[in-house]
């Protein structure tokens, strides 16, 4: 018994205590990983460097502008016309598009923006498409797209909403309005 108190009376001295069961590396280990993180976090905040998960919701911005709408009597074509006013390119086969008419769906299914997997999709309320905003696999800066909606679709006063959606999320990332004249 003399022994064990007299060996625990020198640990006790190094620094070791039998108590609390703590280290004091990992405790200044993990200090030190803190520091790290909070000054790699102001050096962000300070660089105005924008985390997208954690912005604030708001208005939905217009990159993919509806440059006009065709839609003449007597069979009212119903054509739409879009460009990428944004400076980016974006993979259009992971882009989905709705269509609204007066603020009520439009019944169009738009599964891509991509010209050459669309014929394959189920599309609904759309003839066609084209432009060189589908005819590669990305829609650049510039580039406009046509769709050919179906007959009667859109006539004269009617305000048309177009909404593109980035599929693998389910987030609108572009909308706009165009008041047909």
């Amino acid at each position: 018994m003399i022994k064990f108190q007299n060996k625990k009376k020198t640990l006790l001295k190094s620094g070791i205590n039998f108590r609390d069961a703590s280290s004091n590396t990992i405790g200044h280990v993990f200090l030190v990983a803190v520091t790290i993180i909070l000054a790699a976090l102001a050096a962000l905040m300070f660089m105005n460097f924008h985390m997208p998960e954690f912005e604030l919701p708001g208005e939905i911005p217009v990159i993919f502008e509806i440059q006009v709408i065709l839609s003449e009597i007597p069979d009212y074509d119903s054509r739409i016309v879009l460009k990428n006013i944004g400076e980016a390119s974006f993979d259009n086969d992971l882009l989905s598009a709705r269509i609204y008419i007066n603020g009520n769906p439009s019944g169009c299914v738009i599964e891509t923006m991509n010209g050459h997997n669309f014929i394959s999709t189920h599309h609904f309320g759309v003839q066609t498409m084209g432009g060189m905003g589908c005819s590669d696999i990305a829609w650049k800066p510039s580039e406009k797209l046509a769709l050919d909606l179906t007959d009667s679709t859109i006539k004269k006063g009617d305000l048309v909403k177009v909404e593109v959606i980035w599929t693998p999320s389910g987030r609108i990332i572009s909308a706009d309005e165009y008041h047909h004249n």
